[in-house]
């Protein structure tokens, strides 16, 4: 066994000196003894007719209960953002498939601008697509449409604005 980045360090639990070898930091190391010293005393406080053994193995039994618990957290903490993610995929998916159809609708009427244009063209009257409608266009309210033309042509009626 290699113990080129290993640590010695000397603790205390329950009165019994160990030195324990450890990747870990000398600093975690203590931290961790202490918290089973402090456990140990915990019970030791409740029970006080209780032998050292006895003690130190009902501090086990109580810091495996809260590490039980704790992993069972961490699984379910896990699993919901897994759902979270999923769900988030979902919306991402359709959001983008609203764009893409969004894009193509705009298209379309690009398409269907022109030909309507065209087919007034050939009738005779003014084109369809007013000043208002490139207005809204650009601005992308429909208060342009109000505030900018009286007359607005469609599909080759005239409709006067109110």
């Amino acid at each position: 066994m290699e113990n080129n980045n290993k640590n010695r360090v000397k603790i205390d639990i329950a009165g019994t000196r160990f030195t324990v070898i450890s990747a870990e930091s000398e600093e975690y190391t203590r931290t961790v003894a202490d918290r089973l010293n402090a456990e140990i005393t915990a019970v030791r406080r409740a029970a006080p007719g209780l032998s050292a053994n006895s003690a130190v193995m009902l501090a086990a039994l109580n810091l495996c209960d809260n590490l039980t618990k704790s992993e069972e957290d961490t699984d379910r903490l896990r699993q919901q953002i897994k759902d979270y993610l999923n769900e988030a995929a979902k919306y991402r998916s359709a959001f983008e498939e609203t764009e893409r159809e969004n894009q193509k609708l705009k298209k379309d009427i690009e398409v269907l601008r022109k030909r309507l244009g065209e087919k007034a063209k050939l009738v005779g009257e003014p084109s369809p697509v007013s000043s208002a409608v490139k207005a809204v266009r650009k601005s992308g309210t429909s208060e342009a449409e109000d505030e900018s033309a009286d007359n607005v042509t469609f599909f080759g009626s005239r409709k006067k604005k109110s």
